[in-house]
């Protein structure tokens, strides 16, 4: 084997590591979370209600703001 071969075959089995290091890393980046139900309370009574209207489908109208 010439010098040259040995380059290329440690360059592709370099490479090869490197996919499945990032592959790896890719797939444990998330993880699925649910939703934090207290969370989202919280956070739907203290949002400014002008930013909460039109949301959903079945949001109420909006008291009128002065």
């Amino acid at each position: 084997m010439t010098l040259e071969t040995l380059i290329v075959i440690f360059g592709i089995a370099g490479n090869v590591g490197a996919l499945y290091v990032a592959w790896r890393a890719d797939k444990n980046a998330f993880k699925p979370t649910g939703r934090d139900e207290e969370h989202v309370k919280r956070f739907v009574e203290t949002a400014p209600l002008h930013l909460l209207h039109g949301l959903t489908e079945t949001s109420e109208p909006l008291p009128d703001q002065p």
